[in-house]
């Protein structure tokens, strides 16, 4: 192989690499265009709906609820109980996973079960912030976990409030999509 032959070879697979690398940062960039622009189909593609349904039952649920998960098995009335409380807590996840309250997450702010999710102490919709920007009044830090995890932490400059983690889990080679939430204790 000619010299100019490895070079290329080697700034390919370095471009690959990067490209690789910024996987997660293009999609979360994706993602918030499809929020930003309303566009429920488009932000479908960036979430795992099951997992993040999944991840939002764990946190929401209390963990007597989470023991009765446990021990259904071993105990016929702690899988009715298990049961009557998934029936509850079902409903109540299913009304945070909306793009709606998706974008509250996305500033930061922690979707409320069972309450609309308007975000009442917000700036009305296409006002954004007094910057103009509505994620003006956010922090944001992200980055890898590991290989096929990647972190969003945000949190609103104005509150008290523990961050909020949005996390990615990769989907194929290059996709990412949100699967999980990781509210602070």
């Amino acid at each position: 192989m000619s010299i100019k032959a490895k070079l290329a070879l080697g700034v390919a697979v370095l471009a690959l690499g990067a490209w690789f690398y910024a996987t997660p940062y293009l999609a979360l960039r994706g993602m918030q265009q499809a929020l930003d622009a309303r566009d429920a189909a488009k932000l479908s593609g960036y979430v795992d709906y099951p997992a993040l349904r999944n991840s939002l039952k764990e946190a929401v649920a209390p963990k007597a609820v989470l023991e009765l998960n446990q021990s259904k098995d071993k105990n016929p009335l702690a899988a009715m109980g298990a049961a009557i409380a998934d029936a509850v807590i079902a409903p109540v996840v299913d009304a945070m996973v909306t793009p709606e309250s998706l974008a509250l997450m996305m500033r930061g702010i922690k979707p409320q079960p069972g309450l609309p999710q308007s975000g009442a102490d917000e700036p009305a919709a296409g006002g954004g912030e007094a910057s103009g920007e509505p994620r003006a009044g956010v922090d944001t830090a992200m980055g890898y976990e590991a290989v096929d995890r990647f972190v969003v932490t945000v949190k609103r400059k104005d509150k008290t409030e523990q961050p909020l983690g949005l996390i990615f889990k990769r989907d194929g080679w290059f996709g990412w999509k949100l699967a999980a939430v990781r509210f602070a204790e």
